[in-house]
C-alpha cells in the first residue's frame, strides 16, 4: 500500500485574513447598496416587469428618439452583448422597434414603439420616487456627497 502524502497548510499570516473585513471592502459594500436599490426598484416597477437596464434604454430612447444601438449602450452605460439582449428583450415585448440603418446595412437603429413610448412616460415619474426611496436614510447632504462619489468613481471606468 502506498502512503499518501498530505502538504503542511503554510503557516497563517496577517495576509490570510486576521485583519481583512469583508464588511468594510468596497466591493461587498457597492453590491449590499446595489441589491438594496433593486429591491426598492422591483417594488416600484411592480406588474411593469421590466429590469433597471431595460428602464435605462427605455428612458434613454425616450429622450434621444432613435439611436444607433452601439450608441444606445455607450449613453446606458452597457457593453454591447448586454445592451444587444435588453434590445431583443424589448423588441419581444413590443417596446421598441429596430431597424438596419439605411446608410450603413451592419448598424441597428433603435427607437420607441407607441406602447414603449407611454411606458417611458411613466418610468420618468417613477425614476425620481425610487431614488428618493433608495436615499431616505441619508441626510440631503450625504445624498449629494453619495451621488457625487459614485459619478465620480463610475468616470474612472
Amino acid at each position: 500500500m502506498t502512503e499518501v502524502k498530505v502538504p503542511t497548510p503554510p503557516q497563517a499570516t496577517e495576509a490570510d485574513g486576521d485583519d481583512y473585513r469583508l464588511e468594510q471592502q468596497i466591493g461587498f459594500l457597492l453590491r449590499r447598496a446595489h441589491q438594496y436599490a433593486s429591491d426598492v426598484f422591483q417594488a416600484r416597477m411592480g406588474a411593469r416587469n421590466l429590469t433597471p437596464q431595460q428602464f435605462s434604454v427605455l428612458v434613454t430612447l425616450l429622450k434621444n428618439r432613435e439611436l444607433a444601438q452601439t450608441k444606445l449602450g455607450e449613453i446606458a452605460a452597457m457593453d454591447p452583448a448586454t445592451v444587444l439582449g435588453v434590445v431583443q428583450r424589448l423588441a419581444q415585448r413590443g417596446l421598441v422597434a429596430v431597424r438596419t440603418d439605411p446608410a450603413d446595412g451592419r448598424r441597428r437603429l433603435v427607437q420607441l414603439t407607441r406602447d414603449g413610448h407611454e411606458m417611458a412616460g411613466e418610468l420618468v415619474a417613477i425614476g425620481p420616487v425610487i431614488s428618493r426611496e433608495t436615499l431616505a436614510g441619508l441626510s440631503p447632504e450625504d445624498q449629494r456627497d453619495l451621488l457625487r462619489l459614485l459619478d465620480s468613481l463610475g468616470q474612472k471606468g
